[in-house]
């Protein structure tokens, strides 16, 4: 069992590596929603951890809560910043902010 501290390093290095990084459950349909409109919106290098696949799930979700208030999944996070989930996601790509926010960021042209 990993530490709360190495699950704090891992999340913060993954978000600050990656442009997009979505924190998943493989059958979870929000994640799965998520990951599909991130697809739909142009992004084409994502970063998914499918977390339920870890021996660290417990601490990495426990890690997202500690960073961005929210242990559920998906945690979307774009150049860093947590986003939401997939209800939020789903949000911002029909108000179109999704795809302002990435062709802002420079990941979508």
């Amino acid at each position: 069992m990993a530490s709360l501290r190495a699950a704090l390093s891992f999340v913060e290095s993954a978000v600050n590596t990656h442009k997009v990084v979505v924190f998943s459950k493989t059958t979870c349909p929000f994640s799965i929603l998520a990951k599909k409109i991130l697809t739909e919106a142009g992004v084409q290098d994502m970063k998914v951890f499918e977390i339920e696949r870890r021996e660290d799930a417990p601490e990495i979700q426990e890690a997202l809560h500690n960073i961005t208030g929210r242990r559920t999944v998906p945690n979307v996070f774009i150049k860093g910043k947590s986003i939401g989930g997939g209800s939020e996601t789903a949000e911002l790509y029909q108000s179109g902010k999704l795809r302002e926010m990435l062709q802002e960021q420079g990941i979508i042209k």
